[in-house]
């Protein structure tokens, strides 16, 4: 992989609702920008630059720059909504330290960072690892020197995700889906919680399907549910810090890795709309990491146990 940074603005800016994001689903929506956890190897690039020709080159393109200085991790962040997140946040600033386990996804975002400017690394991390998450974390303080959040995007569907019901399930397919879900969801909150600077922002991804029950989606649904359990008691235990524990719940939100399982499912590329959405389109990748954003922000420094729903008005 190659490496980089530099401090600049995300030069494709930041997109609204797209005609592609009207496009219709099959079955309940995940929160895609999510990747597998396939076995792997850890792997980092990363460059420095010179702080100050990187302050001015920042100043240069974009005079407000709330997250300069801060550092955050971010799982999933090769593509979908974890590279939207991790877009975002450089753009504002900060160095983004980027997780995943997809080669042709991580080849692409750094090919992106590359000339922007920005600090940052990809590392190749399977989430359901427990030391390959720690040794991550680890570096990421041991080489950009701080930890101020995370953006926790990285999780998988299963097999049978819309097609099997709870009478019905696969143990490899549910051991798979809590593995990277849940337990590696936990692994990489704990991690960062140990390293975290005090004040710090935590957010998780959960879903729409970590909100209510969807019939046939039972690992799925089972694996976010507790997502949000686990970000509202972190939030209890770390609030003498001043650590913020959010959640975020995205439902359709459409991305390349959505239109992937559309594909394998046979769903015509002209689908009309019938998601449940009181917004009558898909949500993008952006507006979603608008919200991460937020969370992981100045803005937001007296919120901490709550839930984002970002679904158009799911009804």
């Amino acid at each position: 992989m190659g490496h980089s940074n530099s401090l600049s603005l995300d030069r494709a800016g930041l997109e609204s609702g797209s005609q592609s994001a009207k496009r219709q689903k099959l079955t309940p929506p995940t929160e895609q920008g999510e990747n597998g956890s396939g076995s792997s190897t850890t792997t980092t690039t990363t460059t420095t630059t010179n702080g100050a020709a990187a302050a001015a080159a920042a100043a240069s393109t974009d005079g407000n720059m709330p997250l300069r200085g801060k550092v955050f991790t971010i799982t999933g962040g090769a593509s979908g909504i974890g590279l939207a997140t991790a877009k975002v946040l450089s753009r504002r600033g900060a160095a983004v330290a980027i997780a995943d386990v997809d080669p042709e996804a991580m080849k692409g975002a750094d090919a992106y960072f590359s000339g922007l400017g920005v600090p940052y690394s990809i590392t190749r991390v399977d989430v359901s690892r427990r030391a390959e998450v720690d040794g991550w974390i680890g570096g990421v303080v041991e080489r950009f020197g701080r930890l101020d959040g995370a953006a926790n995007v990285a999780g998988v569907i299963g097999r049978s995700h819309g097609t099997a019901s709870v009478a019905e399930l696969d143990d490899a397919d549910w051991d798979r889906i809590i593995a990277v879900n849940l337990t590696g969801m936990m692994y990489c909150l704990r991690a960062q919680l140990r390293k975290v600077v005090d004040g710090g922002s935590i957010v998780n991804t959960s879903s729409i399907h970590g909100l209510k029950g969807f019939a046939n989606h039972s690992a799925y649904d089972a694996s976010k549910h507790g997502v949000i359990g686990l970000t509202k008691a972190a939030a209890l235990e770390n609030g003498a810090r001043e650590v913020r524990v959010n959640a975020v719940a995205p439902g359709a939100i459409y991305t390349p890795l959505m239109q992937k399982n559309w594909d394998l499912v046979g769903r015509p590329a002209d689908a009309p709309f019938n998601d449940p959405s009181a917004f009558q389109r898909q949500g993008t990748a952006e507006e979603a990491a608008n919200v991460i954003a937020f969370l992981l922000g100045p803005e937001s420094t007296f919120v901490s146990g709550s839930v984002y729903a970002i679904d158009g008005a799911w009804v």
